[in-house]
């Protein structure tokens, strides 16, 4: 499954700027957990985030049982792009 395509069709109508939005995958010990990091605009990221995680929490519930399907654990990250310049 291409977990990166899902996350981008769940987080593109969410977002004001879609182009900013990096999706990238980061490397794990074990085969079957995928950890995926979301970079966007600190705005987006508090849309994506949501108000006490509630968004966050029915992304990862999707991509959770998408990933038992496949018999992975999917494991997501959020980062405003803020964040991550300093």
């Amino acid at each position: 499954m291409d977990y990166i395509d899902a996350i981008q069709k769940f987080i593109n109508p969410i977002v004001n700027f879609p182009e900013k939005v990096v999706i990238i995958e980061l490397p794990n010990d074990n085969s079957k957990d995928r950890t995926f990091l979301i970079t966007c605009e600190k705005d987006d990221a508090g849309r994506l985030i949501g108000k006490h995680g509630s968004t966050a929490d029915a992304l990862r519930e999707v991509l959770s049982i998408a990933g038992k399907t496949n018999e992975e654990r999917v494991h997501i990250k959020f980062a405003s792009t803020e964040e991550i310049a300093e």
